[in-house]
């Protein structure tokens, strides 16, 4: 009886690891590049970031070489399993920034999480983030912890953090890497490179 037990929770286990994705391709720091040469990396993220009202970040999968976004693609995403192992399919087209207010290393941000998953839309609570701009001249955006609940899964924390490779001024657009967790009732992770585009919220 032990040894059927060990069996179904290694079985069991395998199947959630083999349904879940991964945080791989993430890079923390890359190295980043500005379509305005002379500006610096904090005075390019004041032009992107800074707005007098919300403004939202709309996402896509990308191809890291040509930094254009992938056709077809649903936003960037995450894969996992919630509740009695139902497979996940998490995507995220956009996010709204609601706040901004200035920081020693940036800004923080309040922003509203524009999602769904396997075509449901979760309630989620305004994630509390930042927009950080480093010494090294390496740039991040990190939505830690923000609370999620939908049907299928139940109440899970989320974390979304977002490196940036280039910023593209004229086109108030940027790239880079994401990952992005969830843990809970369901767990789910993903991770790629994505392009982001600013425009005015409506």
């Amino acid at each position: 009886m032990r040894n059927k037990f060990i069996r179904l929770v290694t079985a069991l286990s395998s199947l959630i690891v083999s349904g879940c994705g991964t945080t791989q391709r993430f890079v923390d720091e890359p190295k980043m590049t500005v379509s305005e040469p002379g500006k610096s990396v904090r005075e390019a993220a004041a032009d992107l970031f800074v707005h007098a009202g919300p403004y939202t970040v709309s996402l896509c999968e990308a191809d890291q070489t040509s930094r254009e976004c992938r056709k077809g693609n649903p936003g960037i995403g995450a894969t996992g399993v919630g509740g009695l192992l139902i497979p996940l399919s998490l995507h995220v087209t956009a996010l709204t920034i609601k706040k901004e207010t200035q920081s020693a290393d940036g800004w923080d941000i309040d922003a509203a999480v524009d999602s769904k998953v396997d075509a449901v839309t979760p309630l989620c609570r305004t994630a509390h983030g930042r927009v950080v701009a480093r010494a090294n001249d390496t740039m991040a955006v990190r939505l830690p912890s923000f609370y999620c609940n939908w049907l299928a899964v139940g109440n899970v924390l989320v974390n979304a953090d977002f490196s940036i490779d280039s910023i593209d001024l004229k086109g108030k657009s940027f790239t880079g890497f994401y990952k992005i967790t969830f843990h809970g009732t369901g767990n789910a992770s993903g991770s790629g490179y994505y392009r982001a585009a600013i425009t005015p919220a409506t």
